[in-house]
């Protein structure tokens, strides 16, 4: 997982950005919530995000490596019925937690909320 913070370009990197979102957001999301949150994520760091098939290959990947596990689920919504989508959430060893929690990318973004907040 170290190298895969490390790159920079590809999807590897795609990978590396959807793992520090879901540690962002506490380990979960709908999958519909990670393609909006991985935007942000990326935008505010002054990069240009993958496409949404991008991202979609990414997730699969790295359930692939037993790094997210993806479960099929309903999402509640205004609907009765809600929205059969999935659920995407973190799978790693507390090794790999402290990692995501010193990357320098998670870091900066943390910064940028921090300052955000603190001029609103």
């Amino acid at each position: 997982m170290e190298e895969l913070l490390k790159a920079t370009e590809g999807l590897e990197s795609v990978m590396a950005d959807v793992l520090r979102v879901l540690y962002i957001c506490m380990g979960s999301l709908w999958l519909s919530e990670l393609m909006s949150e991985y935007r942000v994520f990326v935008e505010a760091l002054g990069d240009t995000p993958a496409s949404e098939d991008e991202v979609k290959k990414a997730v699969n990947k790295l359930s692939e490596i037993g790094l997210v596990s993806i479960k099929e689920g309903i999402r509640a919504t205004m609907s009765q019925e809600g929205e059969r989508t999935y659920l995407v959430s973190l799978k790693l060893s507390s090794q790999q937690l402290t990692l995501l929690r010193n990357d320098s990318r998670v870091s900066k973004y943390r910064d940028l909320w921090r300052y955000y907040l603190k001029t609103t």
